[in-house]
């Protein structure tokens, strides 16, 4: 049964954008907080509206947008990713010549579209949600006018985003023109039961998946993540080193953790995706060994971190997934917060020269970011340990021992160059003169509630498990 219930969520998000640029438009302050403050309160808003509909499985426009348990929950950790980009932006921008109200605003915007995505079992819908959120992210990407890696990064971006969303139309197209149904379930009954074509609708489905694989960086569609994630301002970088792997992980569950239970030719498929995890472990990890520049280092970081998550799909863990999306979330904004800690007016410090000896000139800024990268290297007692204990125990447990092998491998070389970061900070001596600026608050708060965050999905696990387990039933 429709209910307009389960459209408030994302009318609050799109309306705060609205109310931001109009605000940015006529106001005109030099001092743009005020927009971030307008944009945390919706956030809270949505979040109170999202709770209040866990249980109910609310949903509107005909079944297209669905308000599961799923849904809630990915909606709740695009929530705070949002939430955690603005707290470290809100300096950052006045900082570093990015000093735009439209900042608030096309995150809001780039949140609805990943609202739109994960709450929706229809490829129109996704299609519609895609697109608001890469828009957005190409605007977020060349925040910084005046500079030019971040206008060659927005550029890039569009151009691949751009590459990316023929692939999907075409890819839709060639579906809808076999399997007559654009909706999840109504595909997998297709391949299951159909009688039409089904070696074209599996070329249409293998087009859609090129095209998601662009957008989470999975190899060989991973090329543009290094310059992007290099030029964009850092908390859109942190951004999107998150929301859109969250969105479309989301998708990709959805539709093939039933496909895989019969679908016609998903064994072909399925070795196809196998062959695209390894590589894109691979290929991350050892691209990430010689960069000197720590944010192209966090690049190649995502993508191997986007092969784990890759595992996860085929070995049907839904909840082994959200687990790890939720606490790369803390790990990801932790260490870019890190780097926007460790930055002055008008200047970054994201070489890896530029860390030597950080760590006994700013000891907390340099303890906290030395957590954040042994949990994305998987130490324990850490969030990221779990968060891969867990994929990898699922994997082995569904007869992918040799992928689970290439993965370790791929974790044993992500430690020498998390590691080769802490060195920097603790064993060598300072080569440049780096000052920063220690009043901000608010990124303080951030960096503190993501410490929090992986401490405790790494030693107490079961409260998150607990409402993981309920939201997977509903993806699955």
């Amino acid at each position: 049964m429709n209910s307009f219930g389960a459209a408030l969520p994302l009318l609050v998000v799109v309306g705060a954008a609205l109310v931001v640029f109009l605000l940015e438009a006529f106001l005109k302050r030099e001092n743009k907080n005020y927009l971030a403050y307008i944009s945390l309160a919706a956030l809270i808003a949505c979040g109170i509206l999202s709770a209040r509909a866990w249980g109910a499985n609310l949903v509107f426009f005909d079944g297209m947008l669905r308000l599961d348990n799923a849904a809630l929950f990915l909606t709740f950790l695009c929530l705070a990713a949002v939430a955690f980009v603005i707290l470290i932006g809100m300096t950052y921008i006045a900082q570093q010549d990015a000093n735009h109200g439209e900042f608030y605003g096309l995150l809001l915007l780039a949140l609805s579209g990943l609202m739109i995505m994960v709450s929706s079992v229809h490829f129109i819908a996704i299609f519609l949600g895609l697109e608001v959120l890469s828009v957005s992210s190409y605007a977020l990407a060349g925040l910084k006018r005046r500079d030019d890696r971040s206008s060659e990064a927005a550029v890039k971006y569009f151009l691949m985003g751009s590459f990316a969303g023929a692939f999907l139309v075409f890819g839709l197209a060639v579906l809808f023109g076999t399997a007559r149904a654009l909706d999840i379930p109504g595909l997998i009954l297709f391949y299951r039961e159909g009688s039409g074509d089904h070696l074209l609708g599996l070329v249409g489905l293998g087009l859609v998946l090129v095209g998601f694989a662009f957008k989470i960086a999975i190899v060989p569609f991973h090329m543009w993540a290094p310059d992007v994630y290099e030029g964009a301002p850092t908390p859109v970088t942190a951004f999107f080193s998150i929301g859109p792997k969250a969105a479309g992980f989301a998708v990709l569950i959805r539709l093939l953790v039933p496909y895989w239970n019969g679908g016609f030719g998903s064994g072909k498929l399925f070795t196809f995706l196998w062959i695209l995890a390894a590589l894109t472990m691979m290929v991350g990890s050892l691209m990430a060994l010689p960069q000197r520049n720590i944010k192209r280092m966090f690049a190649y970081s995502s993508i191997a971190n986007a092969g784990y998550m890759l595992i996860a799909v085929l070995a049907a863990d839904g909840a082994g997934l959200l687990f790890f999306l939720t606490s790369y979330l803390f790990m990801s904004v932790g260490a870019f917060g890190s780097l926007i800690a460790l930055s002055a007016k008008g200047r970054e410090y994201n070489d890896l020269e530029d860390f030597a000896g950080v760590g006994s000139k700013y000891p907390w800024i340099g303890a906290l970011f030395a957590v954040f990268l042994l949990s994305l290297a998987g130490f324990p007692p850490t969030g990221g340990f779990l968060a891969k204990f867990y994929v990898f125990v699922a994997a082995v447990k569904q007869g992918l021992a040799p992928l689970v092998l290439i993965a370790i491998l791929a974790s044993l070389v992500s430690v020498y160059y998390y590691l080769r970061i802490v060195v920097y900070m603790y064993m060598r001596e300072p080569e440049r003169d780096v000052r920063i600026e220690a009043e901000n608050p608010a990124l303080y708060l951030v960096l503190f509630l993501c410490l929090y965050g992986i401490l405790q999905l790494g030693l107490f696990p079961g409260n998150i498990l607990f409402i993981i387990k309920q939201a997977v039933s509903a993806l699955l």
